[in-house]
């Protein structure tokens, strides 16, 4: 009968007739760990070397610098062109990497890593640049983590069983195509200043859409701008 044939039916099967498309998803790693981590307070004394620069301090642990010189970008910019700026001009700028540039509002996003792996959508572990109408960086803000312990290592799921996941909670729609597959870690626990942060899978969908597995407990994160929720 027809739910033999469904239940039959391989998950690369259902995805090709619902023209998902799946490209290499990882392998590794069988298992990760959860974090621990405060939010960094920063010191003006960290800043006297920033030339050009005007720093000011908010709650201690945002940091917010006004360009004395704005920072020109060449016309159709690149992530390499902006990664320049953040490593030479933004404290610890080594520990970030790009994330998504904001067309309404002319920002540049980045999000702190660590161990390769990202904070991802952590706004007490991001940088936020502010360009001008000339496309010149004219300001920035930063916040970020500290005191990074690895506090439980676990086996996870692999990514394929996330992506199933995904699929019978009917978040692969047809016509997606998951073009980018990689683990790092989403806030869990949000304590004052302190955080507990769960190894998680993002699934990168045609290229412009962010979907978060928790990689031990397999349900999906909403994603939301005041922390995490989840969701399924």
């Amino acid at each position: 009968n027809r739910y033999d044939f469904i239940k039959e039916t391989s998950i690369e099967d259902q995805l090709a007739a619902d023209n998902i498309k799946v490209n290499d998803l990882p392998t590794e790693p069988s298992k990760a760990s959860y974090v621990e981590a405060d939010s960094r307070s920063f010191m003006q004394e960290e800043f006297t070397k920033l030339a050009d620069q005007t720093i000011t301090i908010s709650n201690d642990t945002q940091i917010t610098s006004r360009l004395k010189t704005p920072y020109p970008l060449v016309k159709g910019w690149s992530k390499a062109d902006v990664d320049r700026f953040v490593q030479s001009y933004v404290p610890y700028g080594s520990l970030y990497v790009y994330w998504d540039y904001n067309e309404e509002k002319n920002t540049i996003i980045y999000y702190q890593t660590y161990n390769g792996k990202i904070f991802y959508e952590n706004k007490d572990a991001r940088v936020e640049l502010q360009l001008n109408e000339k496309d010149e960086i004219v300001s920035y803000t930063q916040t970020a983590l500290e005191n990074i312990q690895e506090v439980k290592e676990q086996e996870i799921i692999t990514a394929h069983d996330a992506m199933v996941v995904l699929y019978n909670k009917n978040y692969l729609k047809p016509g997606h195509e998951i073009t980018k597959v990689d683990l790092g870690f989403y806030t869990l626990v949000p304590i004052m200043s302190s955080q507990l942060l769960a190894p998680t899978w993002r699934f990168t969908i045609n290229g412009n859409m962010d979907l978060f597995v928790n990689a031990v407990e397999g349900y999906i994160f909403q994603v939301q701008d005041k922390g995490s929720q989840v969701l399924e």
